[in-house]
């Protein structure tokens, strides 16, 4: 019996980067925060500026992350896969 090797390319399904803009969100945050206390401590009148955009950003980045947790399907490393797709891998590789 022959058998015939078939490429399959993964489908994408538009993956959702929210977790990446968190992440960057989450650094923005910290640079932020640093030139915060770096000027508070000089007794720069921008120490309030930078306090308040890194108490912004870390708030974006907590409710994205969030929402991240909540909705798994937003994560760019988590694809959503079709019942297609599932029932070729089970065909394929579990033999089910």
């Amino acid at each position: 019996m022959t058998t015939t090797h078939v490429v399959h390319h993964h489908e994408s399904h538009g993956n959702h980067p929210l977790s990446v803009a968190a992440f960057c969100l989450m650094l923005a945050g910290i640079g932020c925060a640093g030139t915060w206390l770096v000027l508070l401590a000089s007794g720069h009148a921008a120490a309030l500026i930078f306090g308040i955009a890194a108490v912004v950003l870390f708030l974006g980045a907590i409710t994205a992350f969030r929402m991240v947790t909540t909705h798994s399907a937003h994560g760019p490393l988590q694809p959503e896969n079709t019942e297609t797709e599932t029932g070729r891998y089970l065909d394929e590789y579990r033999h089910a």
